[in-house]
Formats: structure tokens, sequence, C-alpha cells
């Protein structure tokens, strides 16, 4: 390859050739480039300005041309005669992407196809057995698997879901597992497999094959898998609540119920509650390594996706039947007893292993409706409860929900005076979903009060279980929270400033949210939105960890998952721990082993995370399009960059671009302040509500508006 090139509006004129091979991961632009973030900055004799310290370089399109996100590459670097870093070659040193999610394009007679921009670009060359299954199939969507033609680039060798059409809801779910699930491959992630006790071959396919299931819309792999195996604390018996009023309060389509609740309270405002939260024990019924264990720990929790089926962590006869909390049936579960105050203060905290039976399955609509009329008490009592209930019965449970609520409104008020960081963000009231195999935008939610009421209960419970471990100092996997993320905390101290607000250095949840509250106060609205934006936008994200460092999101000095051990393996795992501590017996997991698993679930579940983000961004850009939100809509400022305002819908939560020379025709880029927090003549700042409109849809399928 010479020393010069012109690549669109690129143009490179090398003066000379400083030729360096440096190791790297291969990332695409969807204009057709791309980059190679290097494993390590590199530093360069530059010809124009001395030397030269990069930690990336651009590949043009001629190039990038067959190459996946993710790649791991040996790049050959050059430096052109103004000091920027440019790729001239690349070797493929491994693939950590197995599958590509692409369009079916025929080019000069041959069938290729193309790849999501975020994925890669150019034409795949296709294996001549797919391409007589992808004939005549133009801009339909396909998920395929990959393999490297002899300079390395990719080449799709099979089928694994399509074709079908792009804007279809079995394509969007393809597309949105594909994206997120191909770069958490278990071979790549630090630490891997082996760490934290998995077989690496097994778990690798393992983790292909469910991939590529779900893309297909499938559930996964988990039914059928054999249980057997160590379980902490089998023999330890369990306290008995099968004749006490226990309920379940969940979505009426819920199966794997986990979670049932019981209280007392004699009426007295001055009188505690006593509150019980009884969560469903998985963890004694499927055995440590057990088949059905390793498929749990490769998944790392359920995936709940809006188009087709769920994908469950354990099998399904578990999750939805034996150890679900199921009306009327006798169940295991770990029982969390407290004293709930006048204060919201928990008392008393005890763990229990425990029997209970399901007195009724309450929906929360039912819930929701006691909560408005406590007269309407039979509500209480429908299709999900006992076969003939009687007006005991119903007074019983009506009773129980009530104490219930009153636990709720403490817990709430107690944690109110928290000032926790969730009041920085605006609940969206819409949310996109499939009813009747179409899409369509629906009340977020539906029921607030009773789903309230069941949050509140088990974050106390989780919260009641991580101080209980450090009391009596059983190791756990821990929920942390930095709160706010160390690099973005001077763009709070600016809006402030902005704002003509002081705060402590460094500035903590409780001092921004007082500011904002003050501001509030003050009917300085404006000012509120911007200090209020600019500390959401910094919010740090929780992590999985082995040490209780603090929840700083919840302002709680300790906190764990416990509540959802059929749906999340952080759960089952902390369940486990506390089984052989109530036990007497040694931990199941040990601090280097829970340090390693917090670090795998924390991958494994994001991409599941990822992947119903992705699914429901593109089902909204079809609901934008299709006029599913009014226009014009109001937006706020949650960003700017040179390449515009990035704004929230908060009707729908919808995120998009508002480009630059939509604000301004003049300027095809925004000049931004150096703190981030407004444009440079302050036109547009963070927090900022405009009116706008649709604009289009960008070549990811992201709204892009425009000022109405």
């Amino acid at each position: 390859m010479g020393c010069g090139y012109r690549v669109r509006s690129f143009s490179v004129s090398f003066s000379r050739c400083l030729v360096v091979q440096v190791n790297g991961a291969y990332s695409p632009h969807p204009r057709g480039f791309g980059f190679v973030d290097f494993d390590a900055p590199v530093r360069l004799e530059g010809p124009a300005s001395g030397p030269v310290e990069a930690d990336s370089g651009f590949v043009p399109p001629d190039l990038a041309r067959g190459w996946l996100s993710g790649d791991r590459v040996v790049a050959t670097i050059e430096l052109d005669d103004q000091d920027r870093v440019n790729v001239t070659a690349m070797t493929l040193r491994s693939r950590p992407r197995r599958f590509l999610v692409g369009t079916v394009a025929t080019f000069v007679g041959e069938t290729t196809v193309i790849p999501d921009p975020r994925l890669g670009s150019g034409r795949l060359p296709v294996a001549a057995t797919l391409a007589d299954q992808l004939a005549h199939r133009d801009g339909r969507q396909v998920v395929v698997m990959v393999a490297a033609d002899e300079d390395g680039r990719a080449t799709a060798r099979s089928l694994v879901s399509g074709p079908t059409p792009t804007q279809a809801p079995a394509a969007i779910r393809a597309r949105a597992v594909t994206i997120a699930h191909g770069g958490v491959a278990p071979d790549v992630l630090e630490p891997g497999p082996a760490e934290v006790g998995l077989p690496p071959a097994e778990t690798l396919g393992t983790a292909l094959r469910a991939q590529g299931q779900l893309a297909s819309g499938r559930p996964g792999m988990a039914a059928g898998l054999s249980a057997e195996g160590p379980v902490p604390g089998r023999e330890l018996g369990g306290l008995d609540w099968r004749d006490a009023v226990v309920v379940t309060i969940d979505d009426d389509r819920s199966r794997d119920l986990d979670d049932a609740l019981s209280a007392a309270w004699d009426g007295d405002p001055e009188t505690p509650v006593d509150l019980y939260v009884h969560i469903a024990d998985p963890a004694g019924a499927v055995g440590i390594d057990s088949p059905a264990d390793r498929y749990a720990a490769t998944m790392g929790t359920t995936t709940y996706l809006a188009v087709g089926g769920n994908a469950p962590m354990l099998d399904p006869a578990l999750s939805e039947d034996l150890v679900s909390l199921l009306p009327g049936e006798e169940r295991g579960a770990l029982t969390v007893s407290c004293r709930v105050g006048p204060d919201g203060q928990l008392d008393d905290v005890t763990l229990s292993l425990s029997v209970i039976r399901s007195t009724a399955r309450l929906s929360y609509a039912a819930v929701d409706a006691f909560l408005d009329d406590i007269d309407q008490r039979e509500l209480l009592v429908g299709a999900h409860g006992p076969s003939g209930a009687d007006q005991e019965h119903v007074e019983m449970v009506a009773a129980n929900v009530a104490a219930l609520a009153e636990a709720s409104r403490r817990l709430g008020v107690e944690r109110d005076a928290r000032d926790s960081l969730d009041s920085l963000f605006e609940p969206a009231r819409l949310e996109a979903a499939i009813v009747d195999g179409k899409i369509r935008a629906i009340e977020a939610d539906p029921h607030p009060r009773a789903q309230q009421v069941v949050e509140r209960l088990m974050v106390a419970a989780n919260e009641a279980v991580a101080g209980w471990a450090v009391e009596h100092d059983v190791d756990l996997l821990f929920r942390s929270h930095l709160g706010f993320d160390p690099d973005r905390v001077d763009r709070i101290t600016t809006a402030a400033s902005a704002a003509g607000v002081e705060l402590p250095d460094p500035p903590r949840p409780l001092d921004v949210l007082s500011a904002v509250a003050e501001l509030r106060a003050a009917d300085r609205i404006p000012d509120a939105d911007l200090l209020a934006t600019a500390a959401a936008g910094a919010v740090a994200r929780a992590g999985t960890s082995a040490e209780p460092s603090g929840h700083e999101g919840l302002a709680a000095a300790a906190y764990t998952q416990f509540t959802s051990p059929i749906r999340r393996y952080t759960d089952l795992v902390v369940h486990r721990q506390v089984r052989a501590a109530l036990a007497d017996e040694p931990a199941p997991y040990d601090r280097d082993r829970l340090a390693a698993l917090a670090g795998w679930l924390d991958a494994r579940a994001g991409a599941a995370g990822h992947a119903q983000a992705l699914e429901r961004n593109a089902l909204w850009s079809v609901l934008l399009e299709r006029g599913a939100v009014s226009w014009p809509a109001t937006a706020v400022v949650t960003g700017l960059t040179p390449a515009g305002a990035r704004v929230r819908i908060p009707e729908a939560g919808v995120s998009g671009l508002v480009p630059a020379n939509r604000l301004d025709a003049e300027r095809r880029n925004l000049q931004v302040s150096a703190d981030g927090t407004q444009t440079s003549d302050g036109s547009v700042r963070l927090g900022q509500r405009l009116s706008v409109r649709l604009d289009r849809l960008d070549a990811l399928g992201r709204p892009d508006f425009r000022p109405a």
C-alpha cells in the first residue's frame, strides 16, 4: 500500500511512512470507516510536531469492509504529515462474534449480506449453500454464522434466522439479541468461565446455541436440564407458615412467582408493622454444578423480551411450577422477617428457611383498586385466589394488604428522607409492546400504587439481607453504586455554578438533590432542570461486588440482590450463601470466587439488558414513524455534541438527536462549551425543553428530530 489515499472528505497524504504494528480491537462507524482501539497507548515520533501518543487509529472504508465489531487484530499504523494515526493493514487474531445480523443484497449477480452498521460494513460473501437459501430475498434481514476468509475478513457461512422483513417484530428481536449477546462471548470475558468454575468449551457452546435460539424467537435451552447436585443446608428445617395469610402480588401474565408477602398491624400509627417477605427458594432445588446450574450461570439472568417468549434462566418446570409460589401450593422459601417502625426504620431483622402456602394470588389491578377504596375487598380474591373463599378469608387478605401498604408507606417516607437518585429520572408514561402480534404503545405503569408497594418491600428486603450478612460476617454478592461517575462530576459542578448554586467538592447525591429541590421551590425551573439533567447524565452504573461498598443510588450502606433467585443468578448465589450460614455449613463460594462471579455476571446479565434496550428502542422507532406520539412533542436536552443536541421525550422515554443544522441552518456543527453543559452562545443548554417533531430515522434506525 502506498503512503497516500483519499476517502470521501478525508484527505490524507503521508510525508513519510513510520510503520508500527499494534494489537487492538476493531470498531466500525455507520458511515463505512472504522477505528482500531489499541490495547495500550502507542507513542510515535510525528513529522509535524514531534512525539505523538495515540490510543486508536483510523481505518478507511476500503480497508474496513468485511471486518466486524470486536475483532481482535494486529494493525499496521502510520502517521500522516498532520500526525494523524491511520491503519494501513489488519491481520485477524480472533473474532469474538460468531453471528452477524444484516440484510440480503444481490451485487453483480452475487448474493451478499450487508451487515448492520453497528457490526460492520461492506458486502459479505455468502457460501454457496447459503446463497441458494437467500436467492431473491433482497432487503430481508438474516442472522448468519460467520467464518473468516484467507485475509481474515468475514464471510456468511450458514443461516441462523430469517429471512424476515426488517421492521417485523421477529427481525427486531433477532437484531437486538445478535448485537447485544455477540459482544460478550464467554471466551473473551475477563474473568472467563474457568475463573467462575464453568467448563470453558461447554460454556462457549451453550452460550452460542442459546444466542441462536433467542435470535430465532425460541426460549433458550433451560428446559429439561438435570438439577441434581449439592444443596447447602439441605437438612435444615423451615418455619411452618402454611396456615398464615400469605399473598403474591404480580402482573396477571407472570408465571415465575418468586415473592410472597405477609404483614400484621394493629392499626395504631405509633406501633410497628410486622413484615415478612417470603422469597422462592430454587437454591434448595438446583444443585451446585448441576447441568441446570451451569446453564443458569452461563446465561446469568432470565431475558425478558417484548417480542416472542421469554428466555428463562431455569427450567420452566421449576421456575413456573415446582418452586414458583403458586396459590394453594406448599413451597419452600427464604423468609426475611422484620418490624417497620413509624419512622420507616427496620428492626429485629431475621432470616429463616420456611414452608409457605400462598393464600391468594393478587393482581396489581386488584390491589390498586383496593387501595383506592378499601371497601372493595372482594376484588382482592378473584380468579387467581383459592376457590370457595368466604368472607372471613376476604377480610384476612384485606387486612394483610392494608398492613403491607402501611409498611410500604413508612418505608417510602424513610427512603424519601434519604434523597436517593431515583428522583432525578422522569418516568415514561408509555412503553412499546407487542399486542396481538402487532407493535403498540401501551401505558407503562397502569397500576403504579400497587407496583410501588411491592417495589419498596423488595428493596427493603434486599437491604435487610445485606445488613444481616455484614452483621453476621457472611460473604455475599453485593450491589454497589458509586453515586456519580468521578469523570463526570465536573459537569455537575459547572451546571451548579451556572444555576447560582454552591456544592461541596466533590458533590454527593444528597447535595445535588437538595439543591434541585430548592431551585424548584424558588420556581427557578430552568436552573433546576439544568442541574438535574447534568446530574442524571453523571450517575454511575451500578455493579456487582464481593464487598459491601454501599449503594449511593438507593442511599443504602449495603445492598444485595436477594428477591429474584428464579430470574437472576446473583440472587441464587446469595440464597446459597444464606442457606449455608443458617445451617452453620461452609459457604459454597469463597471471597475470590464471588469476586470472579461479580464481573462475569455483570457482563452476562448486561448483555440481556442491552438486548432489551435495543429491542425497545427499535420498537419505538417503528411507533414514532406511525405517529404513536403526538407531534409536536416536548423533549428535554440531555447532552450536547458537535453533531447536535441529544434529547429525550419523557412521555415515551425515547432518546434521539436534533442535528446541529436543524438547530441552526447556518451550522454543520455545534460549538459546545468545554464542560458540555451548553452551546458556546448559550442558545441551548442541558435540561432545556424543546418542542420537536420526528424528522427521520438515521442509518441505525435511531430517531432524528427537528424543532417544531
